[in-house]
C-alpha cells in the first residue's frame, strides 16, 4: 500500500460555527475525519464547523488536485494524503492507521457541517464517563440544500446516518457505494441536525451520481453473481429493506424511475418543496433509470465474457472507473484477459494495411439507408456473399465492435476523399472506426492528447498520426483543414465513434471525382444512423440527422457552435443520400451522461446568447436560413415553451414513431428528455446566478447516504 503523507496543523486556533475564537488544543474527547478530493469549494464550511472543539480534525486527501490541502492546513486541520482506495475502503483505511486518541470520532463529508446545536450535544455525550453511554454509535439527522434550498420533504428529510461512534467500535461494510456502518453496540439517534450543501453546482451533482448509479449497479450484479443477502443484524433494518428492494424489485420494475418520481413528489410531500422539490425529484429518478440501463449494459458485457471463460463473479463486474475520472474504463479492464487473447478492436499486427482489400460497393438502389450490399459474381457466390439484415443488425453494436469486415468484399475504384478521425482515448473504438476505412488510401488521425493506446492502435493499422491539443471542435477541425497535409482535395472528418456503411463510401465514388463534386457543391451534409442497445434509432432518434463532414477543404471551415460545431461554406451545400454509423453510446451509458452533463451547460448558454439575439436574428435564420439553420432556431425557441420536455418526448415517441424503436427507443427518447431538462434547469441557474457561482463538476468523496 502507498504510505499516507502527513502535514502537521498550521495554526493553534481557528473559528467556530458560531464566529467564535477558540484553541486547538480543548479538549473534547472527539476527532473528526474528513474524507475530500478537490473540495476548495466546500472545505472552509465543513472546517469552520469543527476546528476548534474538536481535539483534532483529520482530512484525508485523495490527492487533490486544487487548494484542498492548503486550506486544510491553514485552518488548523492535520492533512493525510492517501491515494484513493474506495468510499469504504478509504474511511476503514483511516479508522485503522490514523494517530486517533479521542474516544469518540464523527465521520464528516467535506459536503457537511455541524451545527452549533449538535455541536453542544455531541460535546454533552463524549463528555460523559464511557461506561455510563450504553450506546456505541449514534446516527445524525441531516438536512440537504439542492441549488441553494432546503428538501424538507421528498424521503430526504428526516434522513439518519451513523457519524457518531466510539473508537474502535465501528467501520463500514466493503461496499463499492452507498456504504453503511456496522456497529459493535447498541445505536441511538441525536436530536439535532448537520447540514449538506454542494456548493459545486449542478454539473458536479449530475456527474456525482452518474458515477455513483454505475458503483451501485455493479454492486447490485456481483451482489446477484454471489446470491448475497443482507443480515438485519448486521445493518439497520430500514438500510437493510431499502437494499432489499433495490436488489429485488426495482430491476424487475418497467418504466425505471418513474415510480421513484411518483414516490418522492407526491406520497412524501415533495411538491411542497416547490420547483427545487420537483426537480430534486426529477434528477433523483434519472438516477434509478441510470442504474436499470446500466445493469442491462453489464449483463450485455457479463454475457460476452462468459463466452469467452472470462467472468469473474467475485472480482468488480461493470463499467467500473477509478476516482478521479469520469470516463469509463474499457470492456477489457473489466476482467483479466490471457495476452494471447485478441479482443478484435484493432489491426491484427500480422495483417499490415497494404495486404487489406478494399470493398466492393455498388450503387444504391433506392434513397433510403442501404444495410445490404452484393457484390459482382455468379449467383451462387452473391447469395452466399449476401448479408440478412437481421444478421447484420445484430453485428452492428453499440459496443463498438464492427464484425462486418471490408477485407471480404471484391475490390472496387476508391473515392478520392481523405479521411481524419478526431480521437481522444478513443481505444476501443479507433480499431473499427479504422476498420471501416479500409477503402480509403489516406488516412489520418488527429489525436487530442490520449493517454491511452489510441495512437498506437491507429499507428498499428497504418494511419498517419497528428496531435494537437484539443481547444474546441470548431478549432480542432480547422487546424486538421490547415495543418494536415493530405492527398486528396476533398476530406471527410470522422468522429472515433463513427463507422462508414459501405453505401455512404458508394455515394462518395459517384459524387466526388478527381475534378471536384458532380454536383457543383462545395459541402455535403450528411446523414448518421444512431446505434444504441443493438439496434439502429430509425425513428426515436429523429433519423435523418444532417452534419457536414464530406467537404472541399479549400473552400469550407468551421465555427464553434454549442458543444459542437457548424459549418462556414461561402460555396453551395449539397446532401448526400446513404449515411454513416454513429455509435454514440460505445463508451457506455456513463460517458455518454458524463459528456451530455458537459454539453448541456454549453447548450444553456448558447440558447441565452440566442434569445439575447432578439427578433430580428431569430427572424432572419427562420426565413434565410438553410435546414440546419432553421432546426438550430427552433431549437432555440423551444425553450420558451411550457412542458418543453414532456413535449418533446410525445413528439420523439408518437409523431416520429419512436415506440416502433421498441425498448430502445424508449430509453433513448428518456436520455434525451433527461438531457433536455438539464439543459432548461441550467439555463435557469445561469440567468439567476451571480458571477462566479459554480456549474462545474469535480469529484468529492462520501457516498453513505443510501437512497
Amino acid at each position: 500500500m502507498t504510505p499516507a503523507t502527513t502535514t502537521q496543523p498550521a495554526q493553534e486556533t481557528s473559528r467556530l460555527a458560531g464566529g467564535e475564537t477558540a484553541p486547538s488544543k480543548r479538549v473534547s474527547n472527539i476527532e473528526v475525519l474528513i474524507p475530500a478530493f478537490n473540495e476548495e469549494v466546500n472545505l472552509p464550511h465543513a472546517l469552520r464547523s469543527v476546528v476548534g472543539w474538536a481535539d483534532r480534525v483529520f482530512v484525508v486527501d485523495s490527492q487533490s488536485t486544487d487548494k484542498t490541502r492548503q486550506i486544510a492546513e491553514r485552518m488548523g486541520a492535520t492533512v493525510v494524503v492517501q491515494p484513493w482506495l474506495g468510499y469504504a475502503k478509504q474511511k476503514n483505511w483511516a479508522l485503522d492507521n490514523l494517530p486517533m486518541t479521542a474516544d469518540w470520532v464523527f465521520i464528516l463529508d467535506a459536503d457537511e457541517s455541524i451545527t452549533p446545536e449538535l455541536r453542544d450535544e455531541l460535546l454533552a455525550i463524549a463528555a460523559r464517563p464511557g461506561g455510563q453511554v450504553n450506546e456505541a454509535g449514534f446516527y445524525c439527522n441531516r438536512l440537504t440544500y439542492f441549488m441553494g434550498k432546503p428538501i424538507r420533504h421528498c424521503g430526504y428529510y428526516p434522513s439518519y446516518n451513523l457519524r457518531f461512534f466510539k473508537r474502535g467500535k465501528a467501520r463500514y461494510e466493503e461496499r463499492e457505494v452507498h456504504e453503511h456502518m456496522e456497529v459493535d453496540g447498541a445505536t441511538a439517534r441525536l436530536r439535532h441536525i448537520m447540514l449538506h450543501e454542494d456548493r459545486r453546482g449542478l454539473e458536479h451533482f449530475i456527474a456525482k451520481h452518474n458515477r455513483y448509479s454505475t458503483l451501485e449497479s455493479r454492486e447490485l450484479t456481483r451482489e446477484r453473481l454471489l446470491a448475497k443477502t443482507d443480515q438485519a443484524g448486521d445493518l439497520e433494518r430500514g438500510i437493510a429493506a431499502r437494499r432489499w428492494l433495490k436488489r429485488n424489485v426495482l430491476p424487475r420494475l418497467p418504466l425505471a424511475g418513474v415510480w421513484r418520481f411518483i414516490y418522492m413528489y407526491i406520497f412524501r410531500l415533495g411538491f411542497l418543496d416547490g420547483v427545487t422539490g420537483f426537480r430534486f425529484s426529477l434528477f433523483l429518478a434519472s438516477y434509478d433509470f441510470f442504474i436499470s440501463l446500466k445493469l442491462a449494459e453489464m449483463r450485455t458485457l457479463q454475457a460476452r465474457l462468459d463466452a469467452e471463460g472470462l467472468l469473474v463473479k467475485d472480482a468488480p463486474t461493470g463499467l467500473a472507473q477509478p476516482e478521479g475520472t469520469l470516463a469509463p474504463l474499457a470492456p477489457a479492464e473489466l476482467a483479466v484477459r490471457p495476452k494471447a487473447i485478441e479482443d478484435g478492436r484493432a489491426l491484427p499486427a500480422e495483417t499490415p494495411p497494404s495486404a487489406r482489400v478494399a470493398p466492393h460497393i455498388p450503387a444504391p438502389a433506392a434513397p433510403a439507408p442501404t444495410l445490404d450490399w452484393q457484390p459482382h459474381a455468379g449467383p451462387e457466390e452473391a447469395e452466399r456473399a449476401r448479408v440478412p439484415r437481421r444478421g447484420l443488425m445484430s453485428r452492428l453494436s453499440p459496443t463498438g465492435h464492427w464484425t462486418l469486415s471490408h477485407a471480404d468484399l471484391p475490390h472496387t475504384e476508391r473515392p478520392p476523399v481523405s479521411v481524419i478521425i478526431l480521437a481522444f482515448n478513443e481505444e476501443d473504438n479507433i480499431g473499427p472506426c479504422l476498420d471501416s476505412c479500409a477503402w480509403c488510401d489516406d488516412v489520418h488521425l488527429l489525436d487530442s492528447g490520449s493517454t491511452d493506446r489510441t495512437r498506437e492502435i491507429a499507428e498499428r493499422w497504418g494511419a498517419k498520426v497528428h496531435v494537437h491539443p484539443f481547444k474546441s471542435f470548431g478549432d480542432q477541425r480547422n487546424w486538421a483543414i490547415d495543418n494536415i497535409r493530405t492527398k486528396h482535395r476533398w476530406q471527410f472528418q470522422l468522429d472515433a465513434d463513427e463507422r462508414f456503411s459501405p453505401a455512404v463510401v458508394n455515394e462518395m465514388a459517384e459524387r466526388i471525382t478527381a475534378r471536384g463534386s458532380v454536383d457543383g457543391v462545395t459541402a455535403y451534409q450528411n446523414p448518421s444512423m444512431m446505434m444504441f442497445m443493438e439496434r439502429w434509432l430509425r425513428h426515436a432518434a429523429e433519423y435523418p440527422v444532417y452534419q457536414v463532414r464530406l467537404f472541399d477543404k479549400e473552400v469550407c471551415r468551421f465555427e464553434d457552435y454549442g458543444h459542437g460545431q457548424r459549418e462556414v461554406n461561402p460555396g453551395r451545400t449539397g446532401v448526400m443520400v446513404q449515411p454513416y454509423l454513429h455509435y454514440n453510446f460505445s463508451k457506455g451509458i456513463e460517458e455518454w451522461i458524463d459528456k451530455h452533463n458537459r454539453y448541456s451547460k454549453l447548450e444553456a448558454e448558447q440558447a441565452l446568447a440566442r434569445r439575447a439575439g432578439g427578433a430580428g436574428a431569430i427572424l432572419a435564420g427562420l426565413l434565410s436560413g438553410g435546414t440546419v439553420q432553421r432546426r438550430r432556431v427552433l431549437k432555440s425557441l423551444s425553450y420558451r415553451i411550457p412542458l418543453r420536455t414532456t413535449l418533446i418526448m410525445m413528439y420523439q415517441m408518437v409523431l416520429r414513431l419512436g415506440f416502433l424503436d421498441g425498448a430502445a427507443g424508449w430509453n433513448y427518447v428518456r436520455l434525451r428528455a433527461i438531457y433536455e431538462t438539464m439543459i432548461s434547469v441550467k439555463m435557469s441557474v445561469l440567468k439567476n446566478q451571480r458571477p462566479g457561482a459554480p456549474l462545474s463538476s469535480d469529484k468529492s468523496e462520501g457516498s453513505d447516504d443510501e437512497r
